[in-house]
């Protein structure tokens, strides 16, 4: 009795705070609302604003010089909202739950009068629900994991303990031995409450740069006084230990010695055993947050596809520009940062079916979607698996995501279950890539995780090739994505390719310029060249003789041969060679 009292009064103190997801009475009064805006208000001249005041860190300019123009380091996506507009909002009595630069918009509890009432304001574009994901409770065990490896001391006297085996089937212990462990690189986490990293003894030394909760609006990312316990609570610490812990002896994390920005983004749980509700426009707003700060990679093991008072994202949204998180991968990515994201817990795909079960923003094209194996290769059966709706291969690679030993509770360790685990052992070799390479770009570090992973596959389950929905490219492979080469040659693990192959360019929808890589198995002729819907050739990207291995082509400006640029559409990008023919859908958009 004394319980369900203490429950009551906790899930209401959070409804006063408007961050209770519970169904309640006031739950279905509201709804969350994305609120677009038509405008930015009065035209500010970018030059006249100095990316200091902005927000923008001087690592954030030298991540973004990678890969954009000296001249385009800072634009109209780094304007904060309207002041104005905001005043408005609130003035109407809207309380303003979060807002978003990238896409002009704030997102607010509206009532159906609210609703009405804001969609009429002559600045607001439009009014759309926020989506949620309902994610459920891992599975986590404190019993032995399967096939666990002894603790092995290296050269640099690290000792392992159980974390021994997910480290070595990524080849992450030999990288380590070279002195590589994330030094330099900034790494940002979007999840729940990263609870006792001040005392566990695996975490409290990690570097931490900054760290904000985007629910309660403080510096503190561990959990708040009130929030309900569920086993979720420590969700945070436990991906966060995977990526960057540090205990010798009993747990080591891949990128131990990376910096981090810790983002809050949803709350330690929701006051319900049955399910925990995640919502995108915190994760929007954290993303853009340690963006800003200079993050290079971003590892999140959250995903959308549910919305809980109105329709869900299908399967066919999932297509890499339709879910908000989705569109906000693409923007970081343009902006210089390698999201690394979990497919999702929601099962393989049945035998025979072309529907993959991915959730978003794994459906984005300029990332690393992850999913999870046991440690000896095999699918987990909660793994997500691909194709996109639009027919992409999906996830990029694979990593440990079955008995995967992480740091829980004030003191303790435990194994856990989930694309959640495979996901920050792969960001973590991300960092590493790039502790090695640091003039690197996201597309760089994503190609080489991509060209040297590991070829897994499953007669059983129909997966002969490589690619495919289940493994993607395969294992993820750190000490050959540190060790090969940046481009051209082998594919990065001493092996020619056995044939060709036109991978998806990336980013796709592209407004600048796209990156096709193809593998060639020999030298011969080829023609790579960019056709419209009508068959005919607008621009030939390369035509001459392939270089065996894998090679980078560029279809720079959206531009045809005549140097114009053009129209918004749909491309088929055409790679012609003696084996036969092979494409693959571009999108451009001006």
């Amino acid at each position: 009795m004394k319980q369900g009292k203490q429950r009551h009064n906790v899930v209401l103190w959070l409804t006063l705070l408007i961050t209770a997801v519970s169904v309640s009475a006031f739950a279905q009064q509201t709804q969350r609302y994305w609120i677009t805006l038509s405008d930015r208000g009065p035209h500010v001249e970018l030059s006249e604003v100095s990316a200091q005041a902005l927000g923008i860190s001087d690592h954030a300019l030298w991540r973004r010089a990678k890969v954009l123009p000296a001249d385009k380091l800072v634009d109209e996506l780094d304007l904060p909202i309207n002041q104005a507009y905001l005043d408005q909002l609130q003035a109407s009595g809207i309380k303003i739950r979060s807002t978003s630069r990238w896409f002009n918009t704030v997102s607010a509890e509206l009532t159906p009068t609210q609703q009405t009432t804001v969609s009429s304001l002559p600045f607001v574009a439009s009014v759309g629900p926020v989506a949620v994901f309902i994610r459920h409770e891992p599975e986590v065990s404190t019993s032995t994991a399967t096939q666990s490896l002894s603790k092995q001391a290296t050269t640099a006297d690290l000792t392992y303990g159980p974390s021994l085996t997910q480290l070595s089937n990524i080849n992450v212990v030999a990288v380590h031995n070279l002195g590589i462990n994330g030094a330099g690189v900034v790494i940002g986490m979007l999840d729940n409450g990263f609870n006792n990293r001040k005392t566990h003894p695996a975490l409290k030394n990690i570097k931490v740069i900054a760290e904000y909760d985007f629910v309660y609006r403080d510096s503190n990312t561990s959990i708040t006084p009130g929030e309900y316990s569920d086993p979720l609570e420590d969700h945070g610490e436990w991906t966060l230990s995977t990526i960057g812990g540090f205990e010798n002896g009993k747990l080591i994390g891949v990128a131990y010695g990376a910096s981090f920005v810790l983002a809050k983004t949803e709350i330690d749980s929701s006051g319900s055993s049955i399910d925990f509700r995640v919502e995108e426009d915190l994760f929007v707003e954290g993303l853009e947050w340690e963006e800003r700060l200079g993050a290079e990679i971003v590892s999140s093991s959250l995903g959308y596809n549910v919305f809980l008072d109105g329709p869900s994202y299908s399967y066919q949204d999932m297509n890499g520009r339709t879910a908000t998180t989705t569109k906000a991968a693409r923007v970081a990515a343009r902006k210089g940062v390698l999201l690394v994201t979990a497919m999702g817990n929601e099962g393989n795909y049945q035998s025979g079916s072309s529907t993959g079960t991915l959730i978003a923003p794994a459906d984005a094209d300029s990332i690393v979607s992850v999913g999870a194996v046991s440690s000896n290769g095999v699918i987990a059966y909660f793994s997500s698996t691909g194709p996109t709706s639009d027919g992409r291969t999906k996830p990029e690679v694979v990593a440990q995501g079955v008995s995967v030993y992480v740091a829980g509770g004030s003191g303790g360790y435990q194994y856990s279950n989930g694309t959640s685990f495979s996901t920050p052992l792969t960001a973590g070799v991300a960092a590493l890539v790039l502790s090695a390479h640091p003039t690197w770009t996201p597309m760089q570090v994503r190609q080489r995780l991509i060209q040297t992973a590991k070829g897994l596959f499953d007669n059983a389950a129909g997966m002969t090739a490589r690619p495919n929905n289940f493994f993607g490219w395969g294992m993820v492979d750190a000490l050959n994505a540190v060790q090969g080469t940046s481009s051209g040659g082998n594919n990065g693990n001493g092996v020619i390719p056995t044939e060709f192959v036109l991978h998806n360019n990336y980013p796709n929808p592209f407004n600048g310029s796209t990156a096709i890589v193809v593998d060639a198995p020999t030298e011969q002729k080829m023609e790579l060249a960019i056709y419209n819907l009508l068959g005919q050739k607008v621009r030939t990207i390369y035509e001459g003789k392939s270089t065996p291995g894998s090679s980078t082509f560029y279809w720079r400006d959206g531009v045809d041969d005549a140097n114009n640029h053009v129209a918004t559409g749909i491309y088929i990008c055409r790679l012609n060679v003696a084996g036969g023919v092979f494409s693959q859908k571009i999108v451009y958009l001006k």
